[in-house]
């Protein structure tokens, strides 16, 4: 497993001391960055500051009044998945015992009771700088949109430019295809929803400890198996037993939405094998 700790001492001492200035937005280039604009610092007064008194992760904090926040329109690694740690850190670093502005959307909470908020910090808008910086996905969801064209043009910059959870894998000659409508009620035809895989490449591939996940939190991981050249995998949502070229998710809900998702595929060392957009 490959270890990021120096990428982490880089992104802190280069990105962080200016907190005391102008901020996490430096300058990349000579024109303006499309995902540094100006955005409103929160929609609460300065009586109105609410101190972080511990991170959860890297999109949930608690404030010192018990409050649980959940950031909107983004989503971070899960525990024991690949760079949570990295981003739970950073968000750590950032905000811990430091404090914040919050806004909301159209939503109040989410179903665990969890405040829906976007966050700042003095000028920094921090949902935006996690996906920036590579330590967050997009995870924008209706009604909740109002930020959602700032926050795609932040990940298509991390995206761009190889950022944290873009980090690219040696392991890239995978064609993607998802089947995300099932006929019917998805709830009733959970295999009518699935993903096939197809190894394009010259080599075979053991697929031990791959993952496939959406823009949620479901993640799906690989068995070990040998993926030959020329031949497909096909993945279904719900229940079955596995073969040679056919998986079972064994999930109880559908896993794609219909209308948008997004599929990220992972080699084992976490590193981005391939993405299909819906």
């Amino acid at each position: 497993m490959r270890t990021f700790f120096p990428f982490l001492i880089i992104f802190l001492s280069i990105c962080l001391i200016p907190l005391s200035g102008c901020g996490l937005f430096y300058e990349f280039e000579t024109e303006k960055d499309p995902a540094e604009q100006d955005i409103s610092t929160g929609e609460e007064s300065a009586q109105d500051l609410h101190r972080v008194s511990e991170v959860i992760d890297g999109d949930t904090i608690i404030l010192s009044d018990g409050d649980i926040i959940r950031f909107l329109g983004i989503n971070t690694p899960e525990n024991g998945m690949y760079f949570y740690m990295e981003s739970k850190d950073v968000l750590e670093t950032m905000i811990h015992e430091e404090d914040i502005t919050l806004e909301k959307d159209v939503s109040d909470c989410d179903l665990y009771g969890r405040k829906l908020r976007y966050v700042f910090f003095k000028d920094i808008f921090v949902n935006l700088e996690m996906v920036k910086r590579g330590f967050a996905n997009i995870y924008t969801y209706p009604p909740d949109v109002k930020y959602a064209e700032e926050i795609l043009m932040a990940e298509r910059y991390a995206r761009e430019n190889n950022l944290g959870l873009w980090e690219l894998s040696e392991f890239n000659d995978i064609h993607i295809e998802v089947f995300y409508d099932a006929p019917g009620n998805d709830n009733e035809n959970k295999n009518g929803e699935y993903v096939v895989l197809e190894n394009t490449g010259s080599s075979i591939l053991n697929t031990l400890n791959w993952t496939i996940k959406d823009s949620g939190t479901n993640i799906y991981i690989f068995g070990s198996g040998k993926f030959y050249p020329g031949s497909k995998i096909t993945l279904f949502s719900g229940k079955g037993d596995d073969g040679e070229d056919a998986l079972y998710w064994n999930s109880r809900r559908p896993v794609w939405n219909n209308n948008f998702d997004t599929l990220y595929l992972r080699d084992a060392d976490g590193l981005l094998m391939g993405i299909y957009n819906y």
